[in-house]
């Protein structure tokens, strides 16, 4: 099949799911055979140290339309994904997660959506698969990220989605090395509106994703599209600022009040000490989360400047 021919590709990262690549493939396969369009699968093999390598080559000689891309490491799960829009020939391009919680047979409800005239079609989770906690930071989390942001993002929305060929090209020729799927997804500003649909649970496997892994990934976000944090510290500053000039005029009203005989405390305040406490505690941190909001907009300019790929392949294999 000529890349012209390829209507529609399908393109999942996995990182140590040998468990959930077969079944993964079988499901999607079946949803595009029953299209009846021309497709490829694109499985990025995101540095995975498990059997996943053996298991894709098997299913090279299995499903005809399979394009395995073989990254050298773990290059993060948008690094995984960047490679596989990279290598994605479709005119309609769907991404989606490789632990099967993403279901492949809402693939043509999304297509059926996005010819209505919509570039791009995102989905809306009706319920998170995470534990409580997780799952309520989560949700925290995009609103915080919808609040904050340069652009106008939707809320609650993943990866799973199709994008058209144009928005897959622009996004694919933007220069940055931290590349936020779903916030360039929307700062595109391509037409797009959202879908809901049902996540799975993780049927096989566990989760590749930590606590931290998850703060990383939101951190991420944040600052690719916010500078609100920064005007929030300077904020925060002018804040902390006024503060001390209060308890300070009000400490300094209340020593004259004492030494003129009319107490407002049962207790004397040691001289010097309210004054000292207050600059402290108040310079202390102010000037502590100024520096980890610095530091994080610097260590992103760092990584950008240095101008390395979004990923480095090993092996990109198609089914004979």
């Amino acid at each position: 099949m000529s890349e012209k021919d390829i209507d529609i590709s399908v393109v999942f990262t996995a990182y140590n799911e040998q468990m959930n690549l077969r079944p993964l493939l079988d499901r999607i396969d079946t949803t595009l055979k029953s299209l009846g369009r021309g497709h490829e699968i694109v499985a990025v093999d995101n540095g995975s140290s498990d059997g996943s390598d053996g298991i894709l080559t098997e299913c090279l000689n299995v499903f005809p339309h399979l394009v395995v891309v073989s990254l050298v490491r773990n290059f993060g799960y948008d690094g995984g994904i960047v490679a596989g829009l990279e290598h994605a020939k479709g005119r309609w391009v769907v991404v989606m997660d490789g632990d099967q919680q993403d279901p492949p047979e809402a693939i043509p409800r999304f297509l059926q959506k996005a010819e209505e005239g919509y570039e791009i079609v995102f989905g809306l989770r009706r319920k998170r698969t995470e534990g409580m906690l997780l799952g309520t930071m989560m949700k925290l989390y995009y609103r915080i990220w919808r609040t904050l942001a340069n652009i106008d993002v939707p809320r609650d929305a993943g990866n799973f989605g199709v994008m058209s060929r144009e928005v897959v090209d622009v996004i694919n020729r933007l220069p940055e090395r931290n590349k936020f799927i779903r916030g360039l997804r929307a700062w595109t500003g391509f037409r797009s509106t959202g879908l809901e649909y049902h996540r799975d649970a993780r049927p096989l496997g566990t989760t590749k994703f930590s606590f931290f892994g998850y703060v990383d990934h939101a951190l991420n976000g944040i600052t690719a599209f916010s500078t609100t944090p920064l005007r929030m510290f300077t904020y925060g500053g002018l804040m902390g600022i006024a503060a001390f000039l209060f308890l300070a005029a009000l400490a300094i009203v209340m020593r004259a009040l004492e030494l003129m005989g009319v107490p407002i405390l049962p207790y004397s305040i040691a001289s010097g000490f309210t004054t000292l406490a207050l600059s402290i505690f108040i310079s202390a941190s102010v000037n502590l989360l100024g520096l980890g909001i610095i530091g994080e907009y610097v260590g992103r300019n760092l990584e950008e400047s240095k101008h390395r790929p979004n990923y480095l392949v090993r092996k990109v294999r198609k089914s004979p």
